[in-house]
């Protein structure tokens, strides 16, 4: 197996992965936050992305900043900043509606089913008994999962208002995989069109997306003073495996910007390795990989933070990965057929054009 590929593999795992448990470790000690940690990860990846985007060259009179030609026209690339923004904002909005970050994983994971529907509409693709059964199994696995956490939900709080909470919460993710899917397939012909332009598409599509926060100021700043008014803590607290001097150790904090830092750090590293892993792989391989991601999040998440897991969920989180698989592996098996064949009707051709 290639070297740099177990690399980007590792970065995905790492990133991700920290990702999900920095974002925990936030939202315990303050929920309605993710909008503004959203727009700390949009200006550190735009920040960052100046550096390979940017160009400074010297001159008799001092240095001239060029940017680097584009590949792709930006009216592209704003249309997939619309898909983007709208999806991750939604992804940040249901933390609010009782939705659990080990339920929001497995939802996020069937997206796969969206992507499917989407596909058949647009770009009329077919698929085989097996795919669909595959799509069958992840859709019960979702359901399954919904309604053991909606009991859960109902059983604990035993309010109306609290289970409606978590229907819009439901109904949030839904409308989130539907642009999901649609951002998924333009980005695949996006790539097809512009090969090599993934560094590209990861500053834009940040870039272009920081004017759409102007939309959410009150939010933001409602978020803003929620920061401020975080609990502090003494040090030792926050990085107990640290034997601190205790001048140090006792210094009160404010925890929750450190989760911060190293959720935007780890956020960075796993969007841009997702990106260019996408480059080197196939769609599916990529799916897959993501999911088995998804899953080892999910398990950090419940182990980690002794999340609340029913049975049910556990069997239905299983069948909603089992079915990605299982479906990735039955594509996987169709396009190497179809390569085959490509390969024997080439091979044919040519040997038709020897004996003439």
């Amino acid at each position: 197996m290639d070297n740099k590929f177990i690399i980007i593999l590792y970065l995905v795992f790492g990133g991700c992965c920290s990702t999900t448990i920095t974002m925990e470790s936030i939202i315990k000690i303050q929920k309605n936050c993710g909008n503004i940690i959203l727009l700390f990860q949009f200006l550190f990846i735009v920040i960052t992305g100046l550096i390979s985007i940017v160009k400074f060259h010297r001159t008799k009179n001092g240095f001239t900043i060029k940017i680097k030609p584009r590949q792709a026209p930006l009216y592209k690339w704003c249309v997939m900043v619309l898909l983007f923004f709208s999806s991750s904002a939604l992804n940040n909005l249901v933390f609010k509606y009782n939705i659990s970050m080990p339920f929001h994983i497995i939802f996020r994971s069937s997206s796969i089913i969206m992507n499917i529907v989407m596909s058949r509409i647009i770009l009329k693709r077919r698929y085989t008994v097996q795919q669909v059964l595959a799509i069958f199994m992840v859709t019960i696995g979702i359901i399954i999962t919904t309604i053991s956490t909606s009991k859960k939900v109902n059983n604990n709080n035993e309010k109306q208002i609290e289970l409606w909470n978590f229907v819009k919460g439901i109904s949030i993710l839904i409308f989130s995989s539907f642009i999901c899917a649609l951002m998924t397939i333009y980005q695949e012909y996006m790539f097809r069109e512009y090969p090599n332009s993934w560094k590209e598409c990861l500053f834009y599509k940040h870039l272009l997306s920081l004017p759409m926060f102007f939309l959410l100021i009150p939010q933001l700043n409602e978020q803003w003073n929620l920061f401020r008014s975080s609990p502090k803590l003494p040090l030792q607290n926050y990085i107990p495996i640290l034997n601190l001097p205790l001048s140090i150790s006792n210094i009160e904090i404010q925890g929750i910007w450190l989760y911060v830092a190293a959720n935007i750090i780890s956020q960075y590293i796993c969007i841009s390795s997702i990106q260019k892993l996408s480059s080197i792989i196939s769609s599916v391989s990529l799916t897959l990989i993501l999911n088995v991601r998804k899953f080892v999040s999910l398990l950090v998440s419940v182990i980690l933070f002794k999340n609340n897991f029913p049975i049910w969920s556990w069997i239905g989180s299983i069948m909603v990965f089992s079915g990605v698989i299982w479906y990735s592996k039955i594509t996987n098996k169709l396009k190497r057929k179809s390569q085959t064949k490509e390969e024997k009707e080439k091979s044919l051709n040519i040997s038709k054009k020897i004996e003439l």
